[in-house]
């Protein structure tokens, strides 16, 4: 009897994109390209805005290339990629690159390299990067200025090579310090378009297994899997990169990447790991306040925390205290309720598995929330990016929008009104899903996940609502 197919509609049987995932340059070649963008980025936002006042740089953040890439399209983009098809960024991403190159001069010089802690292996920095991101963006205001955002990717691009050289294990920049690992390996959970075999037998049968040689490993091309995974066994948000290294290399042609059965191990529905649910806590807030302050009444209500306790301590700017409430003390009320929702749900295995199983629940609704946020930026900016292709530092830009010589862009979505809407609906389905999804986790969780699905589609219902509200 033959074994039912795992990917019921694969896009590697379409010949040209077959063509391109067998081509010796993929994935290199998208990532050369990458690091070229970046690299321009960085010569196009370095030096500018410096000195320019809050109102030039909210209206610059949007007419100079660098910011209107990295925060109004790159970043936005790279929710809603996650969302449809997981990991896929890191297909292209340059800083992958940037870490291999580092990685290969340390092997071919021999120097002693040391490994991945326990802390760094359980993703624990990855969060704390993050959250440092969203600290510099309240307290500094980097995605407002270009300089600033050319010194972030400059970061980036030379800590992607530092830890190359420093640590042997392959794609240590991805999995111990990159501050998109985390919202990647959380979001890119609930896309049916995975990585996975065709058929489970065909591997059984397999003697060679070529995706995993120790062999293979550093070739050029068809290599064994670079992320040291087994292909053959995926797991859940496993940190596959979709590089198709696999697929090359596969004897038996058995690798697909498509809308796979929900019956795949690479789809079943687990718990959280712990860094991924702190993840979920620390956006909740974030996602709440960025898609808050898009309806101003809202806005002010939301804001009002902040702006008394600011009173408190007036030497201590603005930005800081905002942080302060949206990431900390506003994150722990939600929590704190949704937290007694699950205790009183039923959940009695403690507070750690409670808060684990409640950010499982929670976390695909916080992600298309999030996804709303990006939508309605990419709206906002989008619309200037002809703009700033012709002027690329923003500066004259600046000064006809300043002077009324040039109209601002109108938005590209048709306004908050018309995403408000579509993401409200998203929310709905997302969450019905979530419903269903809860009980393949263990039986003494599903409560207490059910509590932080229901707490977090309230919340963001509730302002999505507003968000779609005539006259808002």
């Amino acid at each position: 009897m033959k074994t039912p197919l795992q990917v019921k509609l694969d896009l590697l049987e379409w010949r040209p994109l077959r063509a391109v995932a067998r081509w010796r340059g993929f994935p290199v070649a998208l990532q050369v390209a990458a690091l070229v963008v970046v690299a321009a980025l960085v010569v196009v936002g370095f030096d500018v805005g410096r000195g320019r006042s809050a109102t030039e740089l909210m209206t610059l953040r949007k007419t100079n290339l660098t910011t209107l890439v990295v925060w109004g399209l790159w970043w936005p983009g790279m929710i809603a990629v996650a969302l449809a098809f997981g990991r896929a960024w890191c297909t292209v991403c340059p800083m992958e690159l940037v870490n291999r190159v580092g990685d290969a001069i340390a092997r071919r010089a021999g120097w002693p390299r040391a490994t991945l802690g326990r802390l760094l292996r359980a993703g624990w920095l990855v969060v704390a990067a993050y959250l440092a991101l969203q600290l510099l963006v309240a307290g500094f205001s980097i995605h407002r200025v270009p300089h600033l955002t050319a010194i972030f990717l400059l970061v980036l691009m030379s800590g992607a090579l530092l830890t190359g050289l420093v640590f042997r294990e392959p794609r240590s920049f991805c999995h111990g310090f990159c501050p998109a690992s985390a919202l990647l390996s959380v979001y890119g959970r609930y896309t049916p378009i995975q990585l996975e075999m065709r058929e489970a037998s065909a591997c059984e049968r397999c003697t060679t297994k070529d995706c995993v040689r120790s062999e293979n490993r550093y070739r050029f091309d068809q290599r064994s899997c670079p992320s040291l995974l087994r292909p053959f066994d995926r797991q859940p948000s496993d940190g596959c990169v979709l590089c198709l290294q696999c697929a090359k290399v596969c004897p038996c042609g058995n690798v697909g990447v498509g809308l796979v059965s929900s019956a795949a191990p690479v789809r079943r529905k687990s718990l959280l790991r712990p860094f991924e649910a702190v993840f979920v806590m620390l956006a909740m807030g974030f996602v709440a306040h960025e898609v808050i302050g898009e309806v101003k009444w809202l806005d002010a209500v939301f804001h009002a925390a902040p702006s008394a306790l600011s009173k408190l301590a007036p030497a201590v700017p603005f930005g800081w205290v905002e942080a302060l409430w949206f990431l900390v003390l506003f994150p722990f009320a939600a929590w704190a309720v949704i937290a007694a929702l699950g205790y009183l749900g039923g959940h009695r295995s403690g507070l750690r598995s409670l808060l684990l199983a409640a950010a499982t629940g929670a976390a695909p609704v916080v992600a298309v929330a999030h996804l709303a946020k990006a939508a309605a930026k990419v709206s906002s900016w989008g619309g200037f990016l002809p703009l700033a292709i012709r002027d690329p530092q923003g500066l004259e830009t600046l000064q006809h929008l300043a002077d009324r010589s040039l109209t601002t862009p109108a938005s590209l979505l048709g306004g908050l009104t018309i995403i408000g809407w579509a993401m409200l609906v998203l929310v709905g389905i997302m969450a019905w899903k979530a419903w269903g999804w809860v009980r393949q986790i263990p039986a003494d969780s599903v409560a207490a996940a059910r509590a932080g699905m229901v707490g977090a589609a309230l919340l963001f219902i509730a302002v999505l609502t507003a968000w779609s509200w005539p006259g808002r």
